[in-house]
This record gives structure tokens, C-alpha cells and sequence, in this order.
């Protein structure tokens, strides 16, 4: 069943489209400062290669020492 986005309403139809494209992609959690937000799959996994170059350059990380700490 179609929702009505009330955001969508006011903006071309082409805009339209390129926001519900996206919003079609798939997305992933993550949590920084005790919230939740959604990300595409290709940044989640950026985020992971970049953890995994530190962890095999020494760095001893534990996602909360990256990400979900105040003044990081």
C-alpha cells in the first residue's frame, strides 16, 4: 500500500523520485550519542574498513572509542 510523504509534496517530481530511490537503497543502524541513525550500506562498510586499518596498524578500537562518544 502507497503512504503519502508529506515532505515530498512541495518538490518536483524528478526530486521526488531521487528521494524515494534512495530511501529504496539498503540502509544500516548506527548509534552515535545514544541515537540511532540510518546509513547506506556503503558507508557502513567504509566505516568497517576504516576500524579494521587501525586495528591491523596497532590501534587496539572499540567502535565506542570512535564513534558515540561526546567531543569525538
Amino acid at each position: 500500500m502507497a503512504e503519502e510523504y508529506k515532505e515530498l509534496v512541495n518538490l518536483s517530481q524528478s526530486d521526488q523520485e531521487t528521494i524515494l530511490e534512495t530511501m529504496s537503497d539498503s540502509y544500516c543502524p548506527i548509534q552515535v550519542d545514544d541515537r540511532i541513525y540510518m546509513i547506506p550500506e556503503p558507508v557502513n562498510s567504509l566505516i568497517d574498513r576504516l576500524v579494521r586499518q587501525l586495528e591491523e596498524n596497532g590501534f587496539q578500537i572499540t567502535t565506542g572509542e570512535i564513534i558515540g562518544k561526546r567531543g569525538n
